[in-house]
């Protein structure tokens, strides 16, 4: 059967309307695209207030106001023509220091929509205003505008059923409106924001040029205490500075990981790549922080012409700059204990004896021991063992409650992870350890003894089915370490642990992540248990061992080792 061949057609420029449509096609996508264009266009003017109204999900009205410099009245025709742009005074493409640069915003939002803009510069006595669709003026008229801009957008996509179709939830266009005008506030803290949906204000800033008080009046007071803040760095050309939630507080999806490079809210893959391989262990699974990152460039080393919505930039030497930010922002999170907070605060029984409560009076504890002192804490003061799990200590300001078996799993790991099998690394262990593997598993296991060997465990065949253990790395509480840890593990689950590694499927032993969860195999298996009472030095060894791990908050399958209870806490909780 032949396919009939379709008739050839004469290449030919294509109508300035049709080409319009296509670009347009790139850059609106859909309602929030139109904000975001007219949002930077604001910002790009100097605006210190914006102001953004939204109806019908961005589909029947959106409108942007603006107090910047304005657009002079014989300029305002030239703005809605395609590629014509006052943001590239040298048609630098080199050095762009602006959000907007290719003049395509406005013409392609006429292109797809009515628009109506009206401006006016400080100079003039009188505005301008244009009415656009399809490529054709409307109208045009003098008009009395402050000076700034004001753009309106009415019936967007009405004449293209395909692409209209697609955006009918209004509920889904109008959060993603609200998402992207806080990825702007958040990039531009120095404007007062303003975003009404239907008349109802969703979002609103003051503009402060504090980006802690912007990120708090977005997400709410919760998120302001719980703010790490890190930087600033230097990494070549590049200065980065930001904020990180503190392991309290996460979110189930990547949408609050936010990257600012020179005033532009983008991402680069690269770094926000690393910056999740660097948090991911020391989190929930599937949990992500808040985080703002600001990165601060020579305008040369950034490349912001690579994505049609000017989403995503590349940077010069972006590795390497995202590597340092991750290691930041790891050491700050694994050294950040959780926070302990009541579900409800308690109200006073009794008014009246709330008035005449008793006078606070010193309380003095003789003291009979010096203070733990430790890299990760301030000098702590060991209080005792709660319900045999918990291990209490109090410290400046707060108390502490640490997780026995997972602070201990923590030191396990670490030290497995930093084994090198040397004679000072290794211990001859008094009488072999045999392991007894079923047939099958045999030649997986031999196969299995110079990864072992890596890590400090010296073992060999013994037999048709069992291999000895002669040596394994120090393990602090295990086997060797300080007397005080002496029996606090369980040296009898190394053989167990081992074995339940044998039974995983072969495939997933070339999986890169194979070698850590080995590791934390056996520290889970081989830390001491809750439950176990421990005597005081043991307390304090453990305490000491704990507090000079690199990841003290976390445990290696990233659950909380530690909460903080604060004074201010327990005070508001007691009414002191």
């Amino acid at each position: 059967m032949q396919v009939a061949r379709p008739p050839r057609r004469p290449i030919r420029v294509l109508p300035p309307n049709v080409a319009a449509r296509i670009a347009a096609g790139e850059v609106i996508e859909r309602p929030a695209s139109v904000v975001k264009e007219l949002v930077e266009n604001a910002l790009d003017a100097g605006a210190s207030r914006i102001r953004i109204s939204v109806r019908g999900g961005g589909l029947h009205e959106i409108r942007v106001s603006d107090d910047g410099c304005g657009i002079p009245a014989d300029e305002l025709p030239l703005a809605l023509q395609r590629h014509a742009t006052s943001k590239l005074a040298e048609d630098d493409l080199e050095r762009i220091e602006t959000l907007g640069f290719r003049g395509e915003a406005l013409p392609s939002i006429a292109a797809v929509a009515e628009l109506t803009i009206a401006s006016a510069t400080s100079d003039a006595p009188v505005g301008r205003q244009l009415t656009v669709r399809g490529g054709r003026i409307l109208a045009d008229e003098p008009i009395a505008h402050p000076p700034g801009t004001t753009v309106t957008v009415r019936h967007l996509f009405e004449d293209l059923p395909a692409r209209l179709a697609h955006v009918r939830n209004t509920r889904a266009e109008m959060a993603e409106i609200a998402r992207v005008v806080q990825r702007l506030a958040i990039a531009a803290p120095h404007v007062r924001i303003a975003l009404r949906i239907e008349d109802r204000v969703v979002l609103q800033t003051t503009g402060s040029g504090d980006r802690r008080v912007v990120l708090s009046e977005l997400y709410g007071p919760t998120l302001a205490s719980s703010l790490l803040p890190f930087g600033p760095l230097k990494i070549g050309d590049c200065s980065c500075s930001g904020f990180v939630s503190s392991p309290d507080l996460t979110r189930s999806s990547r949408r609050h990981l936010h990257v600012v490079v020179n005033g532009r809210w983008a991402q680069s893959r690269t770094v926000l790549a690393l910056l999740e391989a660097a948090y991911q262990p020391l989190l929930p699974r599937g949990r992500h922080p808040v985080l703002v990152l600001v990165i601060t460039a020579d305008p040369a080393a950034v490349d912001v012409n690579i994505h049609p919505a000017k989403l995503e930039v590349r940077l010069r030497a972006e590795r390497e700059l995202g590597q340092a930010i991750a290691e930041e922002v790891r050491s700050l999170l694994a050294r950040t204990p959780r926070r302990f907070t009541f579900l409800e605060a308690t109200p006073a029984i009794d008014p009246v004896r709330a008035a005449i409560a008793e006078t606070p009076r010193p309380y003095d504890r003789p003291e009979t021991e010096e203070p733990i002192l430790t890299p990760a804490f301030p000098p702590l003061r060991l209080i005792g063992q709660v319900r045999e799990r918990l291990l209490l200590l109090e410290g400046p300001a707060m108390l502490l409650l640490v997780d026995q078996h997972r602070a201990h799993e923590r030191v396990l790991y670490e030290r497995l992870a930093a084994a090198h099998p040397s004679a000072d690394d290794t211990v001859p262990l008094p009488e072999p350890l045999v392991i007894d593997v079923r047939p099958a598993y045999r030649d997986r296991f031999a196969r299995w003894l110079d990864e072992l060997a890596a890590y400090g465990f010296q073992a060999e065949p013994f037999g048709p089915r069992s291999f000895l253990v002669r040596t394994v790395p120090a393990l602090p509480g295990v086997v060797a370490g300080p007397p005080e840890l002496q029996d606090l593990g369980q040296p009898a689950a190394l053989a167990p642990a081992l074995l339940a590694l044998l039974e995983e499927s072969e495939d997933a032993w070339d999986d890169t992540s194979w070698r850590d969860r080995l590791l934390i195999q056996l520290a889970c298996r081989l830390a001491v248990r809750r439950g176990r009472p421990l005597a005081r030095p043991a307390m304090r060894a453990l305490v000491q061992a704990w507090g000079a791990t690199k990841t003290p908050a976390i445990c290696p399958h990233g659950s909380p080792i530690v909460l903080r209870v604060e004074d201010e806490t327990l005070a508001h909780q007691f009414d002191w």
